[in-house]
């Protein structure tokens, strides 16, 4: 047998050397293996702790993990007390290898007097990829002695491992929370596009806000929501949940510029307690405090603010999230474009309606005036009537009599549209029957005053004009009730107004009324108009005026009645220089031969 050299023989402390080395080795090839079978931070922080405290006897221990630049949090402990878990130090310098505290002389450190002073002895950090993760802090052992610097390096080995377990659980748990906020994100989207699908699918603004305000309090679980609208320039309540609102709140007086200036476009949402005590705000800042409103998104559209959702505190009290204002800005944003959509469309609607209206007005003007005047041998009667854009109250009227007698009318009803319409409908009316009875024209006036006074509001009357030629006497006796003085030309260029009457119809019932007889002559000319006629403009804002009336009918009294009817409306068209009229043009020529 070959003989054992001296150098060959491994000394019994070697030997016990290598034994710990290698239990140390399988200790560690041990922990490895449980740290990297799960992702769960909980459980590897509780690992990383237990395993060396019960390997080597260890007293205390604790993990902090980075939270930010120079923070630490404590995220996990054994043998000390719960209430130091979540205490937050922030230290001037990490370190980057093993510190024992006994060696450290550092009081203005925050972090290491805490430590000291809860019996922690040696720090080891925790790094991974060149990515510091925290520091773990172990105390003395049970036995009151320190640590070796055998056991030191045990530690150092394991917080290697450990750095790799939790730098894979936070990678996992920050993938997690991505994939979280990315599902949330896609259900926040569903949400959108289900909402908006039912905002698009009505035109109706109390039943759009409806649907927003229980879409938000569903999504946000939250039990008080408001929106308020701008309407006619001031914010206004359109819908309360889990609130009252009383009618006189439902108006807050806020100009374009207030909004503009609590909401600037860099500013998604605005906390009630943050609105300033001003005299412009203060009303409204405690508005919301009463119906329990903690949160203002506004709401804008092309971007001008056209409104605000409120929102009271979560029901379960967590606060609201940075990402669901988000989602609330972008709901009610949406929102708000719906409902000026149904506005624009309302306000199409109403303007239908009303061209239709005028439609109607224009109808009943026209059937009310006469298809074709009487003519007589010695008396020849012309009129038009040429409407405006807006359907006025010209009214114009020449009715047989019998008897060689023909009654000529003239009217201007106050007002537009179909009102004006329907009133001067009830004076074509009321002439029509009562013209035929023989009674005096001013009784006649006094009647058909009594009527529309009777049957119209205060601020209606009627500009009236009524006269009943003789052709066999040539003889005119009228009444004028306040309207537009007719000019009656003679055949040797000289006129007259006809003034005598009373005052307009509609305006005081029983009024009395004076009637005027004028003797008429071969080639006298009667012109009957409204004010149409006299007021129309031209571009320099100026009157035709009664005075170019005279002299455009002086230059063309051998005319026919239609001819200077024609006349007529030329000169005021051609004065005008406009393809629009700012009011009804009527006129009414007779011409004694």
């Amino acid at each position: 047998m070959q003989s054992l050299n001296k150098s060959d023989v491994i000394e019994q402390k070697d030997f016990d050397q290598l034994k710990i080395r290698y239990l140390e080795l399988m200790s560690l090839f041990e922990i490895n293996k449980i740290l990297n079978s799960t992702l769960d931070l909980r459980s590897i922080l509780d690992n990383v702790l237990l395993t060396p405290m019960g390997r080597l006897m260890i007293s205390k221990g604790m993990v902090f993990l980075h939270k930010s630049p120079n923070r630490l949090q404590v995220e996990n402990l054994k043998g000390m007390s719960l209430k130091f878990l979540g205490l937050n130090f922030t230290i001037e310098t990490l370190p980057n290898s093993p510190v024992l505290l006994s060696t450290i002389d550092a009081p203005h450190e925050r972090l290491f007097a805490f430590l000291q002073e809860n019996g922690i002895e040696v720090l080891i950090p925790l790094i991974a990829n060149d990515r510091y993760l925290g520091i773990l802090a172990f105390g003395k052992k049970f036995s009151g002695t320190g640590l070796s610097e055998d056991e030191i390096e045990f530690l150092v080995s394991l917080s290697h491992l450990a750095a790799i377990a939790v730098d894979k659980s936070l990678m996992f748990e920050e993938l997690r929370q991505a994939n979280k906020r990315l599902d949330k994100k896609i259900q926040e989207l569903n949400t959108l596009f289900e909402i908006s699908r039912e905002l698009n699918a009505t035109l109706d603004i109390e039943k759009l806000t409806n649907i927003l305000t229980f879409a938000i309090m569903g999504e946000m679980l939250v039990n008080k929501c408001v929106i308020l609208l701008v309407d006619d320039g001031n914010l206004q309540a359109a819908v309360g949940k889990g609130v009252k609102i009383q009618p006189f709140q439902r108006r807050l007086i806020l100009t374009k510029s207030d909004l503009t200036g609590l909401f600037p476009s860099s500013l998604s949402s605005l906390l009630v307690e943050e609105l300033p005590n001003s005299s412009r705000f203060g009303r409204l800042k405690r508005q919301f405090e009463e119906w329990g409103i903690d949160y203002l998104i506004p709401m804008r559209a092309q971007d001008e603010i056209k409104g605000i959702i409120g929102i009271g505190k979560k029901i379960a009290g967590a606060p609201v999230s940075d990402s669901e204002l988000e989602f609330l800005s972008t709901i009610g944003n949406d929102a708000v474009i719906a409902i000026e959509n149904a506005r624009l469309v309302k306000e199409m609607l109403e303007k239908q309606r009303l061209e239709e209206e005028l439609k109607i007005a224009c109808q009943i003007q026209q059937r009310l005036l006469p298809e074709k005047c009487p003519q007589f041998d010695n008396f020849s009667i012309a009129g038009t009537n040429l409407p405006s854009y807006q359907v006025g109250g010209d009214y114009y009227d020449c009715i047989a009599l019998g008897n060689d007698r023909v009654g000529l009318a003239i009217a201007d009803v106050s007002g537009k549209g179909t009102p004006a319409a329907l009133l001067m409908a009830n004076l074509q009316a009321s002439l029509r029957a009562l013209a035929l009875d023989k009674e005096q024209v001013t009784q006649i006036v006094a009647r058909i005053n009594n009527l529309i006074h009777r049957n119209t509001a205060e601020d209606k009357f009627i500009t009236f004009f009524y006269g009943v030629v003789d052709t066999k006497e040539k003889t005119l006796v009228y009444v004028n009730a306040g309207h537009n003085p007719p000019i009656l030309f003679h055949h040797d260029g000289s006129f007259q107004q006809l003034e005598k009457g009373g005052l307009l119809l509609g305006m005081l019932p029983n009024v009395p009324y004076e009637q005027e007889e004028v003797k008429l002559q071969a080639g006298d000319v009667l012109i009957l108009y409204t004010d149409g006629v006299t007021e129309a403009l031209n571009e320099q804002d100026e009157e035709y005026g009664v005075t170019r009336l005279i002299e455009e009918v002086g230059r063309n009294l051998s005319l026919s009645s239609e001819q200077l009817v024609s006349k007529i409306v030329e000169s005021v068209k051609t004065f005008a220089q406009s393809p629009l009229q700012s009011d009804d043009i009527t006129i009414l020529v007779g011409k004694m031969s």
